[in-house]
């Protein structure tokens, strides 16, 4: 599969293309950026052709797929001009600026019979998917309660466009909690159906909210609670994930983030009768480990094999606009307090 690359620094530079060059089935063969320093830097290091503009790398460069990692307010515009030359497309998270805007996306794509998937690359991660299976198989019976805290210290930093609304959509909500929305449902396999929540800065005076909390309950009726933050200090937040079931549960430290770190923790205790007595013993857990595979490589390689092999899977795009849908709520709810 041969890649072009529209937004070629940050995301793109430190993680995607590293991770598109360590795919035996890729090849990087362009790549674009607004600035025309950040284009010739990483067109140079890379040793391929870079552009500023979108339309004139697609037109005169031979690809199969494009992958964009430009601010979410581009998404659309790039993404549907991508699909105007023929070309699947790789779009970070979150696919667009509203729902609204996410759907007719996809549905673009569909209509076209082009693929799109959205960089939610955590569902990747071993202990992700040993945790799915777990849950899927019973191994901490019925789900009752999911807890996620995911964290970046994020100060004033001047032109950082994801502290503008206009630019990002919006702040640690659009940021990071769309990773542990996406997460929870690929977990539990069900939708996100009610959420109450609260967007704040209690930091940082930038216009998009620096923390955000919020309670969902699931179709099904799990319960749960995400808090996500900008203005926690990188060295003491854990970035926690938490699964507790009628029959056990998972507790995974280290795994909410770009790397295939971490341990996860899981312990089966099934418990018959009441104990009124209340001295409670803690089980002991069987431990698990992040392989530290390359997240992108693999999130890449599973979408150059679906266009390969003529499958295309539009059910990770459409959770991407029903976690869309999520945010959007909440941002509702905030809007008059």
């Amino acid at each position: 599969m041969k890649w072009c690359v529209i937004g070629a620094g940050g995301i793109a530079d430190r993680r995607a293309i590293p991770g598109i060059l360590k795919d035996v089935g890729s090849q990087l063969v362009a790549v674009m950026d607004r600035v025309a320093e950040t284009a010739e830097t990483i067109g140079k290091k890379y040793g391929v052709p870079y552009f500023t503009d979108e339309a004139e790398m697609l037109s005169s460069v031979d690809c199969d797929a494009v992958y964009i990692g430009t601010p979410v307010f581009c998404h659309y515009d790039q993404a549907t001009t991508a699909l105007r030359y023929g070309k699947h497309v790789f779009l970070e998270k979150p696919v667009a600026m509203n729902a609204e805007e996410g759907a007719k996306l996809v549905q673009a794509f569909k209509d076209a019979g082009k693929q799109i998937a959205i960089g939610y690359m955590m569902k990747y991660h071993n202990l992700h998917e040993k945790a799915k299976e777990i849950v899927q198989t019973g191994g901490i019976g019925k789900v009752c309660d999911v807890r996620a805290q995911f964290t970046c210290w994020y100060p004033e930093i001047k032109g950082a466009w994801r502290q503008k609304k206009s630019l990002g959509g919006g702040g640690a909500l659009m940021d990071l909690g769309v990773h542990c929305i996406e997460l929870i449902e690929f977990l539990l396999d069900e939708e996100i159906e009610k959420t109450q929540g609260y967007c704040v800065n209690r930091t940082f005076s930038y216009e998009v909210e620096d923390g955000a909390v919020f309670v969902f309950q699931t179709k099904s009726g799990a319960l749960g609670h995400v808090d996500v933050h900008f203005n926690v200090p990188d060295a003491v937040s854990e970035s926690k994930l938490e699964l507790y079931g009628n029959s056990g549960c998972i507790l995974c430290t280290g795994t909410l983030g770009q790397e295939e770190t971490g341990v996860m923790r899981y312990t089966y205790a099934p418990q018959g009768e009441y104990s009124a007595t209340q001295n409670r013993m803690v089980a002991k857990p069987q431990e698990f480990f992040g392989e530290k595979s390359d997240l992108y490589c693999k999130q890449l390689r599973d979408f150059r094999e679906n266009v390969e092999r003529g499958t295309l899977d539009y059910f990770y795009a459409d959770r991407a606009v029903q976690v869309q849908k999520t945010v959007d709520e909440l941002y509702r709810q905030n809007e008059n307090k």
